[in-house]
């Protein structure tokens, strides 16, 4: 199974992105942040399906929020592995 984070600076960014996320119809929720990936980011994040990936994306790198980070976490039957993606490479 495999989710997909976004994580931010502030927890207001998160409540944003939700609601836009929704408006766009893109199935999302308000998810408390994997604890190996929330270093040095606020603990809330959002989380939605690695089949709303291109469309989740393209509306983050729209609204242009500093600091924004996307994560894949890979669950595995014993343990799981997060993994930062680089949205911003190909913008």
């Amino acid at each position: 199974m495999t989710n997909m984070y976004v994580a931010f600076q502030t927890r207001s960014q998160a409540f944003l992105i939700e609601r836009r996320l929704k408006n766009e119809e893109i199935e999302c929720e308000l998810a408390f942040m994997p604890r190996e990936i929330m270093r040095d980011l606020c603990n809330l994040g959002v989380k939605f399906s690695e089949l709303d990936y291109k469309r989740a994306v393209n509306l983050i790198r729209r609204a242009g929020i500093p600091g924004c980070r996307v994560y894949r976490e890979v669950v595995y039957p014993n343990l799981s592995k997060c993994y930062e993606e680089d949205i911003w490479r190909d913008a």
